[in-house]
């Protein structure tokens, strides 16, 4: 089978591309989770949530999406069925990420920081966990992706002890644009110079125009630095966590259908957070980064740079 990822198209069960491990088996020991994220990167943990808080919360995030905007889903099948219009593409869907009246209503609350999640964390971390206030809820339009990238770059000014659990609300197939990540990228000496240059940039600090993304092509981050791209099904209730130095993307989501998922991040309650990602946040707007970023303005006096320009700086052009 084959499937596109980013802005490639590889064989499942390849050697660039094969299914990931279930963790799920491991739920009943900390130590055991946490030597398995340490050794791979992360953690595939199917049933996490409860399956039925998870698909009420996907028709609460459709219900807003059909209020944001009556010609987003197609008007021949029931909007519970989360189709979108043909020509929905980049653009079309509402920007839903931060603290908001969709990301923190009572169904999609329950399940990002429901008592589950909230106790998974906190047996992984061995003491109280939090959460960011901010969550990266989004619904992913046809032909959309996410490129190759770390969390760190974006979030990188609190603990090094910071997760990140990625959650469908849905049964969502790899055509549908499920989360792939390159085991062992967060520690592999292959990767080292990766994680030593674009891993410890700050884009906001940077002023990096654009997505923040290394890459769109997912060959490119194997060709340079190794590693094997790992991807599944996921079902409702399903979750993949893993750290802020472990490269991920997506596959595109080549449906008609919208992929709705969420970005959450938990750490230690004891360790300093990122400052931007908690307490009061102002609404954005105009995203700066990521998959619904806008570029910078032409008469902005700020200097900018680009990725490109930052890889011939680190030497890999």
């Amino acid at each position: 089978m084959k499937l596109r990822i980013g802005s490639a198209e590889l064989e499942l069960g390849s050697e660039h591309l094969r299914l990931l491990e279930d963790s799920s088996h491991l739920l009943h020991s900390a130590k055991a989770l946490q030597d398995e994220i340490d050794k791979k990167g992360y953690l595939f943990i199917r049933g996490l949530h409860d399956r039925d808080c998870v698909l009420q919360a996907r028709l609460a995030v459709l219900d807003y999406m059909r209020q944001y905007k009556d010609d987003i889903l197609d008007s021949s099948y029931r909007w519970q069925d989360g189709v979108l219009n043909s020509q929905c593409q980049a653009g079309c869907v509402p920007f839903m990420e931060g603290k908001n009246d969709i990301t923190h209503c009572k169904e999609v609350l329950q399940v990002l920081e429901g008592h589950r999640v909230r106790n998974f964390f906190e047996k992984l971390f061995g003491e109280h966990a939090k959460t960011f206030d901010f969550k990266w809820l989004r619904a992913m339009y046809s032909e959309g992706f996410t490129g190759a990238h770390v969390d760190k770059v974006y979030m990188g000014r609190g603990t090094d002890k910071l997760y990140t659990i990625w959650t469908p609300f849905g049964d969502v197939p790899t055509e549908m644009g499920t989360l792939a990540v390159v085991e062992g990228s967060h520690r592999l000496p292959e990767f080292k110079k990766f994680q030593e240059t674009y891993g410890n940039m700050d884009v906001e600090a940077e002023t990096l125009q654009g997505t923040g993304w290394f890459t769109e092509d997912p060959m490119e981050i194997i060709k340079r630095f190794g590693g094997t791209w790992k991807t599944a099904n996921f079902n409702a209730g399903d979750v993949l966590v893993f750290t802020y130095r472990t490269v991920h993307m997506s596959t595109v989501n080549t449906t008609h259908y919208a992929r709705i998922s969420c970005d959450t991040r938990w750490q230690p309650a004891s360790h300093a957070a990122d400052p931007r990602y908690i307490g009061d946040i102002k609404q954005i707007e105009n995203p700066k980064f990521g998959v619904h970023a806008q570029t910078a303005k032409a008469d902005s006096d700020q200097p900018y740079v680009t990725i490109e320009e930052k890889k011939k700086e680190w030497g890999f052009y």
